[in-house]
């Protein structure tokens, strides 16, 4: 089984980022994990790619991660911090996409996951514990799992049609992120979106602090007076 593990950046990823890679690749390395029913060590590759305009980054990324023949592709952003049996949570799921809810760098912060219902979805201490699994709308690429099954049937679907791209709303006052219109690709092929609650707990988002969704819970009110 191949895992390509895939980071767009603009500056340098943060200690944090390395600090956990390292953790998560030698964890995950020494287990072995059942693919096509056959019980396999995985293999990696981390595919880097560096620009300030997010959406080709990630579209080149999908490019390498296709042509290395991966089976897995996992985001992680390079300002995120996440612990070591964090690929193997997700793996362990056995679903198409699967990622966590993670809070924004911003104070008072508030989740990047979205519901069916287009509310947004509040990660809490006792949701972590249930270890809870739902389907949502969208939620960002900070930390997400995603069968290269997807990938094909998409390019499949509609070829030479961007996997990611930014989209201008109204008068261009609102964006529509690469991230939102990925997802609302994915939903439109019919494979849906997953978040595990228990993994999201122990997410964290590298800014002038570490932003985690204990913060965003705390900051809940504050954000509702915010917007």
């Amino acid at each position: 089984m191949k895992i390509a593990i895939c980071t767009p950046h603009y500056a340098d990823v943060t200690a944090a980022y390395a600090r956990s890679l390292s953790k998560m690749l030698l964890r995950t390395a020494g287990s072995s994990i059942s693919f096509n029913n056959v019980v396999t060590p995985p293999s990696f590759e981390v595919f880097m790619r560096k620009s300030s305009v997010l959406p080709r980054c990630r579209n080149t990324l999908v490019k390498d991660a296709l042509e290395w023949q991966a089976n897995y592709l996992l985001w992680i952003d390079a300002d995120h911090s996440f612990p070591e049996d964090a690929l193997l949570r997700l793996l362990s799921l056995n679903l198409p996409v699967v990622g966590a809810n993670y809070p924004r760098r911003a104070k008072p912060t508030w989740p990047t996951a979205v519901s069916l219902d287009g509310e947004f979805v509040w990660t809490t201490e006792d949701l972590a514990r249930s270890r809870e699994v739902v389907q949502v709308r969208h939620l960002g690429l900070g930390f997400c799992l995603i069968d290269m099954n997807v990938i094909h049937a998409l390019r499949q679907e509609a070829p030479g049609r961007p996997l990611f791209a930014l989209e201008m709303v109204g008068e261009g006052l609102e964006v529509v992120a690469e991230d939102v219109f990925f997802f609302r690709r994915v939903n439109e092929a019919g494979f849906g979106v997953y978040l595990d609650h228990a993994l999201s707990w122990h997410i964290g988002h590298v800014h002038d602090r570490i932003v985690t969704n204990a913060d965003a819970i705390a900051e809940r009110d504050a954000f509702g007076t915010a917007q």
